[in-house]
Order: C-alpha cells, then structure tokens, then sequence
C-alpha cells in the first residue's frame, strides 16, 4: 500500500530529476495555453492544455510543499513554487477569460511589433550593419575581408 510519506520521500529523494523535467513542462505547457488562446483555436484543444499544463503546475507545488513541510527554507523552494503558482494562475485566467488573454496578449505583440519596426528602421541607417558576409560555400581570400585602411581594428 502507498503511504503520504513514501509519496513524499520519494519526492524528496528524486528532487533533481523531478524539478528537473516540471519545470520546462510546466512553462512550455503554460505558454501553449496562451498561445492557442491568443490564437484562437478550437475550445477543446485549449481545454485539454489547459488539463495538462494544470496538471504539471499542481505537481510541482505539491512537490515544493513536501520540502516546506519538512521545514527547508531557501530561495528555490520559493522560486519553484512561484513558477508553479504563475503558470497555474495563467492557465486559470485562460480557462475562465479566454477572450480578455486574448486581447492583452494580443496588444503586447502589437506594442513588440511596432518596437521591433522602431528599432529595424534605425539598425537599417547604421552602415556597421552593411557587412560583406563571409561565404561558407567556397573558398575564400581573406585579403578581401581584413581590414581597410581608415578604418580602425584593434589588435
């Protein structure tokens, strides 16, 4: 028969490969969820992602917990713990306001959008940026690609 504390030092023994493999679950699962909801997929498909990724941040606050119950205070308990704590809480406002994620996450890539053609605009003026790649299909005179006088290296 299965004991609480077996499940618990079993979960205490096995610590490294436990957070180990949760924790990328956990946010890679939670990003889904945000994804297929700003993208607007099909009800079901969020739903099941929503299970699972629930699922994986439940596991690891359970997990955390059985180190808090034992009394080990330190900074990865509550780091772990807080990763479990966001990533559920983004899975429930994904479940329960699908339409109001939808449209923040959507304003956030709309400001990164206008950002990124910002800074675009500018790094196309900035003639450092107007390098001759180096080709790796062929041979190549490194004459060609050493420094040009007027321009200084540091060497």
């Amino acid at each position: 028969m299965l004991s609480f504390n077996a499940l618990l030092d079993f979960s205490r023994c096995n610590c490294v490969g436990i957070c180990a493999s949760l924790v990328p679950i956990n946010i890679l699962a939670t990003a889904l969820t945000v994804f297929q909801v700003s993208r607007g997929y099909a009800p079901r498909s969020i739903h099941i992602s929503i299970g699972f990724a629930s699922l994986a941040a439940m596991l690891l606050a359970l997990h955390d917990l059985s180190w808090l119950m034992i009394g080990v205070v330190m900074a990865p308990t509550y780091i772990l713990f807080t990763i479990a704590l966001v990533c559920l809480s983004f899975n429930i406002w994904a479940g329960l306001h699908p339409h109001n994620m939808q449209r923040i996450v959507l304003t956030f890539v709309g400001y990164g959008h206008q950002g990124l053609q910002i800074l675009w605009s500018q790094a196309k003026a900035d003639p450092l940026l107007k390098l001759d790649p180096i080709p790796l299909n062929r041979t190549v005179d490194i004459r060609r690609y050493q420094s040009q006088p007027g321009i200084r290296t540091r060497r």
